[in-house]
């Protein structure tokens, strides 16, 4: 049985990375990892895990989502998958050329030989979350199931009381002291769960009001090319319906919101 189970294994290592419907990128090899979702390759392009974000700086478990991703990938051999957009391009700063990086999905070949794919290590084990865009979304229902599963069982990041789901209030008031305009990159990026008291959808956008907030009201946004490619839930049909929504928060014309950029973005949950 035992050399059974070891044939088994140096097969599925000769398979080589599963990356199924994703197209296949470089090989290399990794030299750095910059906080919990950034990478650095030997000939130095920088590679940002593709539908998924870590806690950065001086956010409550930062150090330690760092220090799983350099454990996983830091001096380990690399494949770039794609399922989306492919290359970020920074603005550039007087007298430099434009910062680039690679936006993919990264497999790391282990010591003993096995492939694995890198974002489901991170997310399982609660060193990162997930955080899908409209132009790269491929693997997102899967990385929101293992996201749900650690939260549950307060594993990493969701066993620290900054990173549970806040409530319609609490959410109402982090988008009010941020002051930020939710599209844009600085605006905070959190996870709200609560109930739609009133769904209403116009011809180029989508406003959801929650329940629990004070005035001025809380609400879900979907707007602009965001609403014209919304492949999600009927949002007209969601008044009543309790949600889990991830995204920036903001305000506009005084009003607190969070920005919804894709559909993955919304859950609809059982009562």
């Amino acid at each position: 049985m035992r050399a059974l189970a070891a044939l088994a294994l140096l097969l599925l290592a000769a398979c080589g990375p599963q990356i199924g419907e994703l197209e296949r990128g470089e090989k290399s090899r990794v030299v750095r990892a910059y906080a919990g979702d950034t990478l650095e390759l030997e000939d130095g392009t920088r590679v940002f895990l593709a539908e998924i974000d870590a806690p950065r700086g001086e956010a409550p478990y930062a150090a330690q989502s760092q220090g799983e991703l350099e454990a996983l990938a830091v001096h380990r051999e690399v494949l770039l998958a794609y399922g989306g957009e492919r290359r970020w391009v920074g603005r550039p700063r007087e007298g430099e050329a434009p910062r680039e990086a690679a936006i993919a999905h990264v497999f790391v070949k282990s010591e003993g030989g096995r492939w694995f794919w890198l974002q489901h290590e991170l997310v399982s084990r609660g060193a990162a979350y997930v955080r899908a865009r409209p132009n790269n979304h491929a693997r997102s229902a899967e990385l929101l199931e293992l996201e749900a599963n650690a939260r549950e069982a307060e594993r990493g990041m969701w066993a620290q009381r900054a990173y549970r789901p806040l409530t319609v209030r609490a959410a109402a008031t982090a988008a009010t002291e941020a002051r930020a305009n939710c599209l844009r990159g600085d605006a905070p990026y959190r996870i709200v769960e609560g109930r739609i008291a009133d769904a209403r959808v116009f011809e180029r956008r989508a406003s959801l009001r929650m329940e629990g907030a004070d005035e001025p009201p809380f609400s879900l946004v979907v707007f602009g090319e965001n609403f014209t490619a919304w492949d999600g839930a009927q949002l007209a049909s969601l008044t009543g319906a309790r949600v889990r929504a991830r995204g920036p928060l903001g305000v506009y014309r005084d009003e607190p919101q969070l920005c919804l950029e894709h559909s993955s973005q919304l859950e609809v949950l059982a009562d």
